[in-house]
């Protein structure tokens, strides 16, 4: 079948644009990272320690005057921190920046505007530990979750449209009292431990636990949970929303 010169140039073009696009625009239609920077997932020091597709679990293990490469996020973030350390934030074009990070510090970093790129080195004297929670799943559309943990043990420490997080300390013998903790909860460790899970016509639960481990809940439970260690105990929940 012969074509006239107009549909054989239309043809051409059409052509000249899927082969730009393949070039520009990774599987699944997301954009390649720039020159220079890799995706998260293939930056040598995140580990995936976990991933049920809603969210997944990066750990970062810095010892002390180590750093990643660049790399970019393309999901929104919580990152919480098990080490108290001296660290430098260089995002991708723009100044860097070196501050301290406490132990129990649970930061969040968002992609409303777009990917972002950066790279994090840890001081010459301070090893960096620290687990990027990433969320997989598009922000809600409808309201968060009302907070019903306004009270001691339970502190808040971070709120936004993607989450809420509490700070929970726990001396010895001490014990939180009945609560609900919502389904999509991630628990962890900031402090090594024991305590207990008592639920409603249950038996105990009980987990022994080292600084940076965690866990995931996807089902809403009501339980009460009590230090059954010697030390006291520091944990962080972030209820997803």
């Amino acid at each position: 079948m012969h074509t006239n010169p107009m549909e054989r140039r239309t043809r051409l073009f059409a052509l000249v644009v899927a082969c730009a696009s393949a070039i520009f625009v990774a599987p699944g239609g997301l954009a390649q990272p720039p020159d220079g920077v890799v995706p998260i997932t293939s930056e040598p020091n995140h580990k995936i320690r976990f991933d049920n597709g809603k969210v997944r679990m990066y750990e970062v293990f810095l010892v002390k005057g180590n750093s990643t490469v660049m790399h970019e996020h393309k999901a929104d973030s919580f990152s919480v921190i098990f080490t108290s350390s001296v660290i430098t934030n260089e995002p991708l074009g723009k100044a860097s920046a070196t501050f301290p990070v406490p132990a129990g510090f649970v930061g969040f970093s968002s992609t409303a505007m777009g990917p972002y790129s950066h790279r994090i080195a840890t001081s010459k004297d301070k090893d960096f530990h620290v687990i990027a929670m990433e969320l997989m799943s598009p922000k809600p559309d409808g309201p968060a979750s009302v907070n019903q943990r306004a009270d001691p043990p339970f502190q808040v420490v971070r709120e936004n449209s993607r989450g809420r997080v509490y700070r929970i300390r726990l001396a010895p013998g001490e014990s939180t009292g009945p609560y609900a903790r919502p389904g999509s909860t991630g628990v962890f460790a900031i402090s090594a431990g024991r305590i207990s899970e008592e639920f409603d016509g249950k038996a105990k639960r009980i987990w022994d636990f080292e600084t940076g481990q965690f866990r995931w809940m996807d089902s809403a439970e009501g339980l009460t949970l009590k230090n059954e260690g010697a030390a006291p105990v520091d944990l962080v929940e972030i209820e997803v929303f």
